[in-house]
Order: structure tokens, then C-alpha cells, then sequence
């Protein structure tokens, strides 16, 4: 008997319309994206030590000192 496969023309097709997909957006949770900043400041930071060795409070470092402290 033979099995039930796709003829190859068909295979070829399908993997031409695949290009017209729309790629998804990967997810990152919170900590990867600080992550990624930290790591995006410490590339792109110029002259300043202070930056390349990463001690600097973001927005959301200010934000969580102040609800811990209050």
C-alpha cells in the first residue's frame, strides 16, 4: 500500500507561501528587558565608567526603592 504524502510540488507551494507569514513578536518578561537595557546602556555608554560598570538606578529601580521605603 502506499502511504498518503504530499507530492513534492505541493510541499514546494507551501514553503513558498510561508515567506508571507507574519513573524510573532517574541514575549520577554520584566526581567529580561531590564536585562537587556542594562546590557544596551553598557554597550552604547561613552566615557562614563560609572555606566559601563552598570551601577545606576533606572526609573523602575527609583520607583521600587520608594514603595520599600515608604
Amino acid at each position: 500500500m502506499k502511504e498518503k504524502t504530499m507530492p513534492v510540488w505541493l510541499k514546494k507551494a507551501a514553503n513558498i507561501f510561508s515567506i508571507f507569514e507574519i513573524p510573532r513578536v517574541p514575549q520577554h518578561g520584566e526581567k529580561q528587558k531590564s536585562k537587556y537595557r542594562r546590557e544596551v546602556v553598557r554597550q552604547t555608554s561613552d566615557g562614563n565608567v560609572f555606566l559601563h560598570l552598570g551601577s545606576y538606578l533606572t526609573e523602575e529601580d527609583i520607583d521600587r526603592l520608594k514603595k520599600t521605603t515608604l
